[in-house]
């Protein structure tokens, strides 16, 4: 044994260069526990049972050791004893004999332990040491990536370092890599069949919780990719002809396109995702505190706000007017606004300050020559400083000024008179010409960006607003269209903007009492009401910060008209775009009852990936389909004596289970893979992942013109990750809008959006139909859903009907749905 395995003392009496060599470093190894292993094999060859499902021959350091182990393994998979004769005859009919130094080498390791007692111990030490190695090797590979990462993304080579990683702690428990022999497959397969065949239940994947659609489909499958689409957001819309804020302006909803980037709320990216027509509905409309109003249908989503609730609740117009009809929460509602932060960056012919002082003080009747009055000189020279180059002001009478050329229209070198750029600029602004009461600001400067916006409310208030002592902020001009104006310009700045009309008087040259024009007065609130003003006089009446904040809150919800409709999902992670009056306004069940069942009654983890709603949104739906609790109620607080313990016990049920939500907008498939991973990791194996849904998922790729390219990539790496985790992924999809054309609105898989990389993933493609949504009154089999399973790549096809429990929304099997709930 000692000429296999020197003494330790021998490193100690070494030459100094023998030493050198030990230092250098080695990977992590243990000769002795592989010879013990192999050595207890030899000895007792049923020890196999112990060590067969841990070691691979790549496990093993020395190379002989490979060969040797992989020998033995040969001849106990063949039912053959194993000692040291017959492992010498495997590997020298293989002619390997030579390599693992002969027969010698054979007999010192069967001779190396007394017993394989311990063999299980030292096959983990080999394993440990294995892990080691390859850890070392990983880590050599992705420093070699990160120093030269070839133009490779910083999230893709992250990527790759992870599943690299994540790679060796799996392949404990898969232990296969690369192509399997068939000798291998078809024992699995004998194995896999006669457990079938003990199984006296026909679902052999995860029970998805619904008797016949697990008949069909026998489970959920390990491995397997199931896309279910269905028309989303049924209900919640708004008329064609409501408008909707897109980034550089106003669009009618029935103008809306899949892609069109929309206004934020609050400076995060928003795009329309889909469309879906609704038909024609009956039209509400809500009320604001400063007047402003929008319209949309009854089940349409607002997000509110009320000083009796911790945070704020989504809730629908219908339940919002029935809240109005109680007095604590009359003047209590309130909806936050947007910050402003949109608008279109295109050049302006007219500095928006300078414009708002015009459109205030400004005389914009005549020609050529702009008058202007004023008695601050503190106006005059920031508009002196602003109006432009080659301009200057000069003093005409008492406080009348005029806006000329400073070479007065006679340039150096040019015949005949130049006109005024500032009157051009006013012309093709439509401004020139125009009375007091027949003012107004131009659409370019109502859509323009924050800034500018900011700016010119500046000018206007600069001139002819005021601060009253309190601190209020008034604006008066006798233009109603300027006044509507002034409050969309305050609105969109995030700002509180309420019209009074008022009636002023006065004498004429014989003394008689007449009637003026009529005044209107904008009052206006703000959250930083100095940014409001640039002159100084006004800025030192103004507090701070508005001490008391003004709220926007519902004022009334009166019925307006029957009109067609349609809603729309936005990008937005808080499902939140602007509509008219910059009324900040609000934008899944069947696979969230399969998740309910999977970690509920399976008991396996269970991953939502909810892009579309949010977490506190979904565990309100989740509790609510579990506990049989009205979903009105449950967010309104206003649950029934019944339905009280039923909420406890939900919840009591659910502090157990696995089920784990994620809600991060926006996912690459890069991203998602990692998430599942990270919880794999912590969880073990995951019994099903939910991703909701696939059009709101984002590619790798930042060239976003091809979607069906960028799609198909999504969809690719779902079904790797099905793979990969061997679990079953669950893909929510959306539907396109030629089902609503046809007769017989059962979607088909060319209804799928971007369908062609989705059906040749997707193992099962199920479509979810409620005749009763389209037919009303008229549907036979009210209260049933229909799930169409289109495509089942090992199985049938054909239509599952299960009970829809609207206000509980949840899904049921018809044979044990009853009238009680």
């Amino acid at each position: 044994m000692s000429d296999v395995f020197p003494p330790d003392d021998a490193f100690l009496s070494a030459p100094s260069e023998d030493r050198q060599v030990a230092q250098l470093r080695v990977p992590p190894h243990s000769i002795e526990a592989e010879s013990s292993v192999l050595g207890g094999l030899l000895l007792d060859n049923s020890a196999w049972d112990r060590v067969g499902d841990l070691l691979q021959n790549s496990d093993y350091y020395r190379f002989e050791h490979q060969l040797v182990h992989g020998a033995i393994a040969k001849l106990i998979n063949a039912n053959k004893p194993a000692d040291v004769i017959t492992v010498f005859e495997q590997l020298e009919s293989e002619g390997q004999a030579d390599k693992i130094g002969g027969l010698g080498y054979l007999n010192q390791l069967a001779q190396y332990v007394p017993s394989a007692a311990n063999i299980r111990r030292y096959a983990e030490i080999v394993r440990e040491r294995s892990i080691l190695r390859k850890l070392i090797k990983v880590s050599d590979d992705i420093a070699t990536r990160a120093f030269n990462p070839k133009g490779s993304k910083v999230a893709e080579i992250l990527d790759e370092a992870e599943q690299k990683v994540f790679n060796i702690g799996e392949e404990g428990t898969r232990m296969k890599q690369g192509f399997q022999s068939m000798d291998t497959l078809v024992v699995d397969l004998l194995d896999r069949v006669n457990e079938m065949a003990d199984n006296p239940n026909d679902v052999t994947g995860v029970p998805t919780g619904f008797v016949d659609l697990d008949r069909m489909t026998s489970g959920l499958q390990a491995g397997d990719m199931v896309v279910l689409a269905a028309r989303p957001s049924m209900g919640k819309a708004q008329p064609l002809d409501a408008r909707v804020r897109t980034l550089t302006g106003w669009k009618t909803m029935g103008e809306l396109e899949v892609g069109m980037a929309l206004a934020s709320v609050d400076g995060r990216p928003s795009i329309v995702t889909g469309i879906f027509p609704q038909g024609r509905k009956a039209v509400w409309r809500v009320t604001l505190s400063d007047g402003r109003s929008a319209e949309c249908c009854d089940e349409h989503l607002w997000r509110v706000n009320c000083r009796h609730w911790e945070a704020p609740r989504v809730l629908a117009t219908a339940e919002i007017r029935q809240l109005l009809t109680r007095q604590r929460y009359q003047d209590r509602l309130w909806i936050e606004p947007h910050d402003g932060q949109f608008g279109h960056q295109e050049a302006l012919p007219v500095d928006p300050w300078v414009l708002g002082a015009l459109l205030g003080d400004g005389n914009l009747t005549g020609t050529g020559t702009v008058r202007f009055a004023t008695a601050s000189t503190e106006i005059l020279a920031t508009l002196e400083a602003r109006v432009g180059a080659g301009m200057e002001i000069t003093h005409a009478d008492r406080y009348d000024y005029r806006i000329v050329r400073e070479d007065r229209g006679h340039p150096t070198g040019i015949k005949g008179s130049q006109p005024n750029p500032l009157r051009t600029a006013l012309d093709s602004l439509r401004l020139s010409g125009l009375a007091s009461d027949e003012k107004f600001i131009p659409r370019l400067y109502l859509e323009a960006g924050r800034e500018a916006r900011l700016d010119l409310l500046r000018g206007l208030l600069d001139t002819d607003g005021w601060v009253e002592r309190w601190g209020s902020v008034r604006f008066s001009t006798a233009s109603r269209q300027l006044a509507e104006d002034m409050a969309e310009l305050v609105r969109s700045l995030g700002g509180w903007c309420s019209i009074n009309e008022k009636q002023p008087h006065c004498r004429n040259l014989a003394g008689m009492r007449i009637a003026g024009l009529p005044a209107y007065v904008c009052n206006i609130a703000h959250p930083e009401p100095r940014s409001l003003f640039l002159l100084s006089d006004k800025l030192a009446r103004l507090p701070e910060q508005r001490q008391r904040r003004k709220l926007l809150t519902v004022q009334s919800i009166m019925p307006s008209r029957e009109a067609d409709c349609q809603c729309i999902s936005v990008s937005h992670p808080d499902r939140l775009y602007i509509t008219d009056g910059d009324v900040v306004t609000h934008n899944t069940a069947f696979a969230v009852n399969i998740a309910e069942h999977v970690a509920l009654n399976e008991g396996l983890p269970v991953a939502i990936f909810s892009m579309e709603m949010g977490a506190a949104q979904l565990a309100v739906r989740i509790v609510g389909s579990i506990g049989r609790i009205n979903q009105g109620h449950l967010r309104t607080g206003k649950l029934t004596d019944d339905e009280w313990p039923r909420l406890t016990e939900a919840i009591e049920r659910l502090r157990t289970v696995s089920l784990h939500i994620d809600e991060t907008p926006g996912l690459k498939p890069s991203e998602l893979r990692a998430n599942a991973r990270r919880l794999a990791r912590q969880c073990g194996k995951l019994g099903l992942i939910v991703v909701d849904y696939l059009q709101l998922m984002s590619g790798s790729s930042s060239d976003n013109d091809n979607r069906a390219t960028e799609l198909g990539e999504i969809s690719r790496g779902l079904k790797m990750l099905a793979k990969e985790l061997q679990c079953p992924v669950i893909a929510l999809s959306q539907l396109n809008r030629s089902v609503e054309q046809r007769a017989d609105k059962r979607p088909m898989m060319s209804d799928l959006r971007e369908s062609g990389a989705i059906e040749q993933d997707a193992d099962i493609i199920m479509f979810i139909y409620r005749d009763e949504y389209y037919t009303k009154e008229a549907c036979k089999e009210p209260g049933v859903a229909e799930i169409i399973i289109a495509k089942q790549r090992n199985g049938p096809t054909g239509t599952v009907k299960l009970a829809f429990m609207n206000m509980l929304t949840r899904f049921e099997s018809l044979a044990s749905y009853s009238d009680d709930f």
